[in-house]
């Protein structure tokens, strides 16, 4: 009696912390390369990946390039801390597309999204991170071309929660969801990957395939890229972002 009752009491406190938003608000930040008349525009969505500009100038810089020189508009929509669900929730009761296609210079050619780091280091469990990065996607259906990056490698044995709360949190999730495992990187992907074979991915690994051996590319809490690495970050998805076909000459 006594196992179901404390049983019943992280399951409950389980959902209460589960439920919490952050007060701060999403950002945004935006850079044109050789900006015209026929520019492409990309939005990127993501946590705290996205934020700040930090895959500026390189990311708009490689897909000119890659576009023999067509402009591109890039914006990146930051969403700090937060995972899918939470990510998801704000961007229904925030930002409704004219509000965010009015902040990003006009309906997007392409979104690419980074999520997912939240989502594992929180253990909000693989099903939840699986049916809000869906909704995320859904959101822009009107947007034709849409890819998403797998989740980063992170080193989540080195990071610290900023309070107690978060600590708790954490564990109980942690247990509850993901079998008292630290590491759920390759579960979270795996179940996407079952559920949603149709979605465009960018797979990370190319990038940096796994957190031993590229320490001086993270920070020392084990998540968060360095500057340095954040640009070749966006240096890296404009170049294997997919691109639009080439326009028939005039």
């Amino acid at each position: 009696m006594v196992l179901r009752i404390l049983l019943a009491l992280a399951i409950s406190i389980g959902a209460l912390i589960y439920a919490v938003k952050r007060s701060d608000p999403p950002s945004i930040a935006c850079e044109t390369v050789n900006g015209g008349a026929d520019d492409y525009n990309v939005l990127i969505v993501g946590e705290s990946w996205a934020c700040d500009g930090k895959l500026f100038p390189e990311l708009p810089n490689t897909l000119s390039e890659r576009l023999k020189g067509r402009g591109v508009h890039a914006c990146s929509l930051c969403f700090p801390g937060r995972n899918s669900r939470h990510l998801y929730a704000e961007l229904v009761e925030k930002l409704p597309k004219d509000k965010l296609y009015q902040l990003n210079g006009g309906k997007p050619d392409k979104v690419v999204f980074l999520t997912g780091v939240n989502d594992v280091i929180q253990h909000i469990g693989a099903w939840s991170y699986v049916e809000f990065t869906r909704k995320i996607v859904d959101y822009f259906s009107d947007v034709e071309d849409e890819q998403l990056v797998s989740i980063p490698r992170v080193n989540e044995f080195g990071f610290r929660s900023p309070n107690l709360y978060s600590r708790i949190k954490r564990g109980i999730l942690k247990c509850f969801y993901d079998d008292c495992e630290y590491v759920a990187n390759d579960k979270y992907r795996a179940a996407l990957w079952r559920d949603h074979p149709e979605l465009s991915m960018i797979e990370f690994d190319s990038f940096i395939e796994s957190y031993k051996g590229h320490e001086r590319c993270y920070l020392s809490d084990g998540v968060h890229l360095t500057d340095r690495c954040a640009h070749d970050y966006g240096s890296f998805i404009g170049m294997t972002a997919s691109l639009p076909p080439p326009k028939a000459p005039q």
